[in-house]
């Protein structure tokens, strides 16, 4: 029998383990963190503490507190040596007993520190086998992870074959095989030109530059990720034969790193002492709002490998080094109103309606809660003090709240039933956080598909926003994509906001676009899981429009063997239960009507 003590210790372990597997699933497996690292990593170390408190109740034996990112859409490969983690620290407290374990004689000796920034991405271990790239894979449960070689290979800015010579004609050592250890990331300039595509193609924004890297990585179609340009740095090594040709130090890794033609860590700070190290630190603070891409802290690690032994490590990080998290600035708010997006596929998003508020030098007056599951474990209500966080450094969301300041006739919220565009009763199928209004008629996801349909990266119809969308649907002068081109001088008049002149440049340009290569036609019906690279592989394949809507199993199958870039089995049956819906094949029947009748020409394609 446990005693009361022992009791309440276990009620509170299993509910930890809880909380953290489903943070591990949305963080590692989904791309979609629900809650801050901050939070997160308190969850673990208070976990930890009950476990050695009560190691009856600990973990079984060779349990790692690492998360897990195989998804199991990927062959797993196991990593020749095993890759940790970092362990990390929020305090001075927390730093200096870092400094205490590691000035030892020794561990540091003589070589001291090195200070890099912590990329904010998605952990990965690349292999090179004489030079050749032969391998990537996802850090996993540090023992084995996700082979997702072929969407890092598409990395433009990653060699495929390390460099042998150097710029100055020496020659660079090259191992037999050398596991490199690194992050692939999204740079913010990037972040931000892909929201802006994706909002003006009426779709979310993502609300992480981490996310997106993770996400964009976990697909199974190469095309996007070089479509979305991820980016890739490397700082560390695993397994290294023969060992020795391994680094003798981490500065002497950098230097290499840059001589093999590879991406490397543009800051690196040697430091001779723990002061010296937290001066790097608070410069590297200091200077992120202007460095090009995403970073939450500063790592600092013991330089001489020869040395690093005697720091020990465990399953889960090494002693030599350790992650300082910059705490994210933050403001208070009150909590004004919900607001309901609906995406067009269905996706109901809430979004934080805030009294405005300044932060990073900006005003804020929305935030993302990103989905109704959060809403629900924050029990957040209107009127409430909220603090709000920019993820990324761009995207203001909602962290938390203030429950001292919560005003006495606070209701809690409730979840919509029906959609607020259309009153459709919404649906969330079994195990997904996402709620989906199934209209396809609605009429706020006719607009978002029509935004989408008509932007840069569809069909690129200048002149067709958000404004006027809104009108024509309103109006019911269009009512799906085929309608487009059926307009008039006279519609879009009558629709109002636009002028003879303005109404004439817009017609022009939907009569551009009818000349659209086939693949921006097929990536403009919002089929899930068909972006631009597998638009192109399907109009290859098929031809012209008709065609891929009457396309049978077989056929898309046959499609997504291999041997036909950027179509896999997922877009095939995306394909197909797009295409079994009646009102999604009458579009292509009304398009055809309409004259718009786009077919696949190698010139133009290919």
């Amino acid at each position: 029998m446990f005693s009361q003590t022992a009791a309440d210790a276990q009620v509170r372990i299993e509910a930890l383990r809880r909380e953290i597997a489903e943070a591990d699933e949305l963080y590692f497996r989904q791309s979609a963190p629900a809650i801050s690292d901050a939070d997160y990593d308190r969850l673990k170390r208070e976990l930890a503490a009950l476990e050695a408190a009560h190691p009856d109740r600990a973990a079984a034996p060779g349990a790692t507190a690492l998360g897990d990112d195989r998804t199991g859409r990927f062959p797993t490969r196991r990593h020749r040596e095993r890759m940790r983690g970092l362990a990390k620290c929020y305090t001075r407290e927390e730093l200096e007993a870092f400094f205490a374990r590691t000035e030892r004689p020794s561990v540091l000796g003589e070589a001291g520190y090195v200070v890099e920034p912590k990329y904010d991405g998605l952990a990965i271990s690349v292999t090179y086998e004489r030079g050749r790239l032969v391998q990537a894979v996802t850090r996993g449960n540090g023992i084995e992870g996700d082979d997702v070689t072929a969407n890092v290979a598409a990395i433009r800015s990653l060699p495929h074959g390390l460099r042998a010579t150097a710029a100055d004609g020496t020659a660079n050592p090259i191992p037999d095989v050398i596991e490199l250890r690194g992050e692939v990331y999204v740079g913010l300039a990037e972040f931000r030109r892909i929201n802006a595509a994706q909002e003006a193609a009426g779709g979310e924004p993502f609300s992480h530059p981490r996310n997106l890297a993770a996400g964009t990585l976990k697909q199974a179609d190469p095309g996007e990720v070089a479509a979305r340009r991820l980016a890739i740095v490397f700082y560390g090594t695993g397994a290294c034969e023969p060992a020795s040709a391994a680094p003798r130090s981490q500065q002497a890794l950098h230097a290499l790193i840059r001589a093999w033609g590879l991406p490397g860590v543009e800051r690196v700070a040697v430091a001779r002492s723990r002061d010296e190290a937290w001066a790097a630190i608070g410069k590297l603070g200091r200077d992120r709002a202007r460095l090009a891409y995403p970073i939450d802290g500063a790592v600092v690690k013991v330089d001489a490998v020869a040395q690093r032994t005697a720091a020990g490590a465990d399953d889960d990080a090494p002693g030599w080094a350790v992650a300082w998290k910059f705490a994210p600035e933050r403001a208070a708010t009150r909590l004004r109103a919900i607001a309901l997006q609906i995406g067009r596929t269905g996706v109901v998003t809430p979004v934080a309606e805030l009294e405005p508020v300044r932060l990073g030098g900006a005003t804020i007056a929305r935030a993302s809660l990103h989905n109704f599951a959060e809403i629900r474990r924050r029990d957040l209500r209107v009127g409430d003090v909220v603090f709000v966080e920019k993820a990324g450094e761009i995207i203001p969301a909602v962290v938390g709240i203030d429950p001292a300041a919560r005003p006495a006739d606070c209701e809690p919220y409730e979840e919509p039933r029906a959609c607020p565009a259309c009153r459709a009763d919404l649906v969330r199928a079994a195990g997904a956080v996402a709620v989906r209004c199934p209209n396809s008629g609605c009429p706020a996801q006719l607009r978002r598909r029509l935004a989408h349909f008509a932007s840069e990266a569809c069909v690129d119809i200048d002149g067709l926003g958000p404004a006027t969308i809104e009108r024509l649907v309103g109006r019911g002068r269009v009512g799906h994509i085929a309608d487009l081109y059926r307009l008039r001088r006279e519609d879009l008049v009558a629709a109002g906001g636009t002028g003879e002149k303005s109404a004439g440049r817009l017609l022009a340009a939907i009569e551009r676009s009818r000349r659209a290569e086939l693949w921006r036609f097929i990536h403009g019906l919002g089929i899930a899981d068909v972006g631009p690279a597998t638009a192109r592989a399907l109009a290859a394949r098929f031809g012209d429009l008709p065609a891929l809507a009457g396309a049978t199993r077989e056929e898309l199958f046959e499609a997504a063997a291999p041997r036909v870039p950027g179509v896999n089995a997922a877009a095939a049956e995306s394909v197909l239960a797009f295409f079994a819906r009646p009102e999604n094949r009458s579009v292509i029947d009304a398009l055809q009507a309409a004259g718009v009748c786009p077919r696949f020409a190698d010139a133009a394609d290919g």
